[in-house]
């Protein structure tokens, strides 16, 4: 007997035989002035860091956001521009990133599909302004 997963066409899954386990997001870099906001972010610890950053260490930094965090990372971004007065410029970008999900069949648990899905995402450049 063979177990067909169950998808449309589109990638959607039937729930009730069938699990998603999203992959993480390949993040677009691993420096340490790259700052990647999500929904568990605490954003007043980040805000220190970021401040820190630019206090010390950086000239320039990185804030990424993507999916449900977006407007997170808009306004943490914006936060830590507000702070440093005129001293700190930004400018954003948006784009779509692709990602990855296993889809699992709960009836035959080493049956699995993938699914691709696209994201939108922001990234805030912030550095300082030139004097």
């Amino acid at each position: 007997m063979s177990i067909h997963m169950s998808t449309t066409p589109s990638k959607r899954y039937d729930e009730k035989i069938n699990t998603v386990d999203r992959r993480p997001p390949v993040k677009p870099c691993e420096e340490p002035n790259h700052i990647y906001i999500t929904r568990k972010t605490n954003v007043e610890s980040q805000a220190k860091t970021a401040e820190e950053m630019l206090n010390n260490s950086f000239d320039e930094i990185y804030i990424h956001g993507m999916g449900a965090s977006v407007n997170k990372a808009l306004v943490f971004a914006m936060e830590v521009e507000r702070k440093f007065g005129g001293s700190v410029k930004s400018d954003i970008q948006t784009s779509t990133v692709q990602c990855t999900d296993d889809i699992i069949s709960l009836l035959d648990l080493d049956q699995t599909d993938t699914r691709h899905r696209s994201v939108s995402a922001v990234h805030v450049h912030l550095y300082r302004a030139a004097s």
